[in-house]
């Protein structure tokens, strides 16, 4: 099924077999360019596994719904014809198969939990048209043969050390030229989705290679970057990214625009249809919501529900056939002093970037919860304040311009966010303010 849907998606840019009735085209699909092909791949699963999940490559640790289920990635577009199609199957011990397929290459791995890792021929669809493939054996760091899906995002420093150590190119083969001996690296900024990430576990473990996240954590447990080696040359990698200073890109912060508050009611309307009743309430949230703030160029959205289980349930496809895709970001920053369980700061937490439409952060939380009123407080207080706009814009640039990466932005962000809600109680009280 993936290898036809693969077909079809570079039948959609002109490229790879032609079109057939194998390729899924006929009066009852539509042609190839009206033909969403990933959203084929999870409508077939869905008939001929009608008892297993189906779900979108997501970002983070496990989606929900948790237990047995397929997972694709990317989510179901095909506006990206050099991106693979990535096909896993999760049970309750972790991924157990996997399937890469690249479109515009033709080419299709697949691997089972020990049964090996195994290249489909050209034009191939069944078992039969297998051969087993290995990782190479070099041991040698310096000269390694290292691909990437592209250097936007790498720290200079990263960038750098990298391309002084090994021969480092940018290539759609990617994983798949690792697993195959084609090359020895793959390397990734990401966030690469967590579909993704399950079935290259099961495709590069099966073929005698390595994977971690790139400062070496367990890639379905890391920050959605990918580290892909032959093996022997793994730590030898992850100290080479070690001692140029790590990979966290650098956080960005942009000048205020009038277009932002347009821009983000028009967001916030969208997601609220998309999403339908158990969205109870969207509110356009963050810097970008306030007249006159520098910020980071992603919109912050708040969607208010009434269950967070369900929500995360319901949401995800509707979700991902937009562009987000899930973080495992669960649970909100407790501001200091307070004494409440972390469990009442809980959310669930999806982010877009590259489109379509503008980079978002989709911040889903129980309505009446403290965190949920905490977003909007901070927002109606600054908006409130005009004059206090411009320090804390200051602070932010200067707070960018400092830090080497966007996990100590937000570490040291969210203190000064504490201060600026101590502030912000006392008006509320005064003025009578309700979220």
């Amino acid at each position: 099924m993936t290898a036809r849907t693969g077909r079809r998606a570079a039948a959609t840019f002109g490229v790879g077999a032609p079109r057939g009735a194998d390729d899924g085209a006929g009066p009852e699909n539509g042609p190839p360019e009206a033909v969403e092909a990933a959203g084929l791949l999870r409508a077939e699963l869905a008939a001929a596994f009608p008892d297993v999940a189906v779900c979108g490559g997501t970002v983070g640790a496990r989606p929900d719904p948790a237990g047995p289920r397929w997972m694709i990635a990317p989510p179901p577009r095909t506006d990206d014809p050099a991106r693979p199609l990535c096909l896993a199957y999760e049970d309750a011990s972790g991924p157990s198969l996997g399937v890469v397929q690249l479109p515009l290459g033709g080419r299709t791995v697949a691997a089972g939990r020990g049964l090996g890792c195994r290249l489909l021929a050209d034009g191939g669809t069944e078992p039969a048209d297998c051969r087993p493939v290995r990782t190479g054996g070099r041991a040698e760091l310096t000269g390694a043969r290292a691909l990437t899906d592209g250097p936007a995002g790498w720290p200079e420093p990263l960038l750098t050390a990298v391309h002084r150590r090994v021969a480092l190119t940018a290539s759609g083969g990617g994983a798949l030229d690792v697993v195959t001996g084609r090359a020895d690296a793959w390397l990734s900024i990401g966030p690469v989705t967590y579909g993704e990430r399950a079935a290259l576990t099961v495709v590069v473990s099966e073929a005698g290679g390595r994977i971690t996240d790139l400062s070496g954590t367990p890639v379905l447990t890391g920050d959605g970057s990918v580290l892909v080696t032959n093996g022997p040359l793994h730590e030898g990698f992850l100290r080479l990214i070690a001692e140029a200073g790590g990979h966290g890109p650098k956080p960005v912060v942009d000048a205020p625009d009038p277009g932002w508050a347009a821009e983000g009611a028009a967001l916030t309307e969208g997601l609220r249809a998309l999403l339908g009743p158990l969205a109870l309430r969207a509110e356009h949230i963050g810097s970008t919501s306030v007249p006159g703030m520098a910020a980071k160029p992603v919109f912050d959205v708040q969607v208010s529900v009434a269950d967070l289980a369900e929500a995360a349930v319901a949401f995800d496809g509707p979700l991902a056939g937009a562009g987000f895709e899930a973080a495992p970001h669960l649970r909100d920053h407790v501001p200091a002093g307070r004494a409440d369980a972390p469990e009442r700061w809980a959310k669930r937490f999806w982010s877009r970037r590259g489109g379509p439409g503008p980079d978002v952060n989709l911040h889903v939380r129980q309505a009446g919860s403290p965190n949920e009123r905490l977003a909007l407080l901070f927002r109606d207080w600054f908006r409130a304040h005009p004059e206090a706009v411009p320090a804390y814009a200051r602070f932010k640039r200067e707070l960018a311009h400092r830090v080497p990466e966007l996990g100590a932005y937000a570490d040291v962000k969210d203190p000064v966010v504490d201060l600026v809600i101590e502030v912000a109680e006392p008006w509320a009280a005064a003025t009578g303010w309700r979220p």
